[in-house]
């Protein structure tokens, strides 16, 4: 089941720190870690993954590169992982992650006139571009284009040649894109080219939700773009940005059972009680 997107809201952010890795050695269980983030992210129809640096020293940039390689891994259908991804130690545990299963990860190779593909750009021609869109022979797109990247294209037609336009639909959740940053949280949310207007940290030490869940559902269902703020294994919230640069500080795990919320567990609270917020 694909939801549509039922508010005005047009993006969903979430932000994770650069040492949500520090605590993990064993390669598997990192790829595992990452997976779920993706997973949770999908799920949720988040826009973008931001990696920030929260300047501990746990964190690396090395760190920050390898989950962004194991998200964007994620996120391209299977028919174009072969051609866009080469062999990398980074990408040896691939097998454990979980699909997205999302409506840009089709399960077939069959198409039709309107529907909407991701697709590689192999090559230019006279006419224009050549694709790779997962239906057993190239398409062309009569713009061109540059080589080796991936796009999302409308297919036009059908018959000896298959013709496709650069498009993206609007009706149904379409993957995410994942920014690395080198610099700290707060800088992390002011560079970005579409700036939210709605910032929301998750925190331990925060109200819990409930006492303030009718304004943060009014805020979050007027916001165009909301950004969600989380913490690592060293560093929360309230050492990383400053509450007055946040909208909202909420808990969205009360009475926790646990002595620690890991980030990866955070995230798929906050995300479901946003998307309930939101629908």
């Amino acid at each position: 089941m694909f939801f549509n997107k039922f508010s005005i809201m047009e993006k969903l952010s979430i932000f994770v720190p650069n040492s949500f890795l520090a605590e993990s050695k064993d390669s598997k269980i990192r790829t595992y870690k990452v997976g779920l983030i993706g997973r949770y992210a999908a799920l949720f129809r988040a826009n973008n993954i931001v990696i920030y640096n929260d300047n501990s020293d746990g964190g690396s940039r090395d760190d920050a590169l390898y989950m962004k390689t194991i998200l964007e891994y994620m996120d391209t259908p299977q028919y174009l992982r072969k051609q866009v991804f080469p062999i990398t130690p980074e990408l040896k545990n691939v097998g454990i992650l979980p699909p997205l299963r999302t409506p840009h990860h089709p399960a077939t190779d069959e198409a039709n006139v309107g529907d909407f593909r991701k697709g590689l750009t192999t090559k230019r021609v006279r006419k224009g571009t050549m694709v790779d869109i997962g239906v057993g022979r190239l398409a062309l797109c009569k713009e061109k284009l540059s080589v080796n990247k991936v796009l999302s294209f409308r297919i036009e037609k059908l018959g000896k040649e298959i013709l496709i336009e650069p498009d993206e639909p609007d009706s149904v959740y379409w993957g995410y894109d994942v920014i690395t940053s080198d610099s700290n949280l707060y800088d992390s949310i002011t560079m970005m080219k579409n700036k939210p207007d709605l910032v929301i940290g998750t925190s331990k030490y925060a109200p819990n939700i409930n006492s303030i869940l009718d304004e943060v559902q009014t805020s979050i269902q007027q916001a165009n773009h909301v950004a969600i703020l989380f913490g690592g294994p060293y560093s929360g919230i309230n050492s990383l940005i400053n509450e007055r640069k946040l909208d909202y500080e909420v808990n969205t795990v009360p009475k926790q059972g646990t002595e620690t919320v890991r980030t990866e567990e955070a995230v798929a609270s906050t995300l479901a009680i946003l998307n309930i917020l939101l629908n």
